[in-house]
């Protein structure tokens, strides 16, 4: 009967021993090291001028055959920005 009360009394601390809050594991925090020293970076690209005649060939192949293609976009874009405000038109119902 003895060795039944020590062996629940040893279980009893043995369980209270295990329920012990755990300490939190700390996680190492890596230093913050200064960005290594570099020269600036410089563009080798070359300078193409402003001058619309003086821009390369493809760029002026490529622009100026679709200015009426442009122009109808903007028309367009303009039609429909028009229409988007019109049906914000809260007081504007659109019924008969």
């Amino acid at each position: 009967m003895k060795t039944r009360i020590a062996f629940a009394i040893l279980a009893a601390a043995l369980g209270f021993a295990s329920c012990k809050k755990k300490q939190p594991e700390t996680v190492p925090v890596p230093k913050a090291e200064p960005p290594p020293m570099t020269a600036a970076a410089v563009s080798t690209a070359p300078v193409f001028s402003q001058n619309p005649l003086e821009a390369p060939g493809n760029y002026l192949k490529t622009t100026v055959g679709h200015v009426k293609e442009a122009k109808a976009a903007k028309a367009l874009f303009e039609k429909t920005a028009l229409d988007e405000m019109k049906s914000a038109d809260l007081n504007n119902t659109g019924g008969n």
